[in-house]
């Protein structure tokens, strides 16, 4: 069973992780003028790779895994950071970014959902946590923003961001299996890694615009910063903050990136606050805090068995079955 002291560690964990992510919006708005996408994407999972697997090696390296822990991993890389990306890039071009934001608002429920499907529990405390958690999210993206691009295709942007939401859940509700059998450093070590690779056929297709003399200083420390600091340290973060407590409930923590995006752009952007801003940020923290206290005391952390070769992580009792009957590792 989870202590409440290594309970509360996973949540400050998980959101520091989501502020960090949050702040990356200001850094990949420099990379967006300053490089083509998928090229600057590649490198980015590049170089945090290098450092992760680095670090990991110094530290007893990745423990030996069967194939199927393997393509768990990599298919964790392909929903959270290969799909999330690439559809939500297509479907901000088709839509606003405002009917966007409000779609994103839904993945704390969308995990919510699917973890509950694996096994995961939340009474009724923790839904209304959800459902405010969502809510202030939309407050924040409703409100808190101003459009005046027309979308030119609605429907089929707002379809692309969503299934873009689905593979963020994905990318959550896979990482907490997989903590079941890796640390947080080997598993975003893992992660990073299948990211570079599986956005490489996508870097081929514009790294003919890409001219690295071409690109400013602030382009390469913004690609540094999104590598080292939310790549690197938010991904290990998260991870940690998965060992201990269900998807369901880390799912909420996503509620924090809206928040530490606020912030980046306050303080590098000198974009003002409004009244609104801090509701929708105030709803947001109401709910992560009931979502926090509605996990069912029947469906607390349990470890599961240990496996020969694999440092296990505790986990849920309904995920931790799944996971030992299937040999595998947002």
């Amino acid at each position: 069973m989870s202590t409440p002291s290594a309970t509360l560690t996973s949540y400050i964990s998980l959101a520091s992780a989501m502020l960090i992510v949050g702040t990356s919006v200001v850094a990949s708005k420099v990379v967006v003028d300053t490089m083509p996408i998928y090229t600057a994407s590649t490198l980015r999972f590049l170089l945090a790779a290098v450092i992760l697997l680095a670090i990991v090696r110094r530290s007893g390296g990745i423990p030996s895994l069967p194939l199927r822990v393997h393509l768990i991993v990599a298919l964790e890389a392909l929903a959270g950071l290969v799909v999330f990306n690439v559809l939500l890039l297509l479907g901000l071009d088709l839509t606003t970014a405002i009917a966007s934001g409000i779609i994103t608002s839904s993945t704390p429920a969308v995990i919510a959902l699917m973890s509950v499907a694996l096994g995961d529990r939340l009474n009724l405390v923790g839904w209304t946590g959800v459902s405010l958690a969502v809510a202030g999210i939309v407050v924040v993206n409703l409100f808190g923003t101003s459009e005046a691009t027309d979308a030119r295709r609605p429907l089929l942007g707002a379809i692309l961001v969503f299934l873009a939401v689905v593979g963020e859940a994905l990318y959550t509700v896979l990482g907490k299996v997989a903590t079941l059998s890796l640390r947080p450093l080997p598993m975003a070590a893992l992660v990073t890694t299948y990211g570079f690779l599986l956005f490489l056929p996508f870097a081929a297709t514009d790294i003919r615009d890409f001219h690295p003399t071409d690109i400013p200083l602030s382009g390469w420390i913004s690609i540094l910063y999104l590598s080292v600091i939310v790549t690197v340290t938010a991904f290990a973060l998260w991870f940690r903050g998965l060992q201990h407590v269900p998807a369901s409930t880390a799912g909420a923590f996503t509620g924090m990136i809206p928040v530490g995006t606020i912030l980046a752009t306050v303080i590098f952007l000198d974009e003002p606050v409004t009244w609104l801003h801090i509701l929708g940020v105030a709803i947001v923290v109401a709910g992560i805090l009931l979502v926090t206290r509605g996990m069912s005391p029947s469906r607390r952390i349990a470890p599961p068995a240990a496996r020969p070769g694999v440092t296990a992580a505790p986990a849920t009792r309904g995920q931790g079955q799944r996971a030992v009957d299937a040999t595998v590792d947002p």
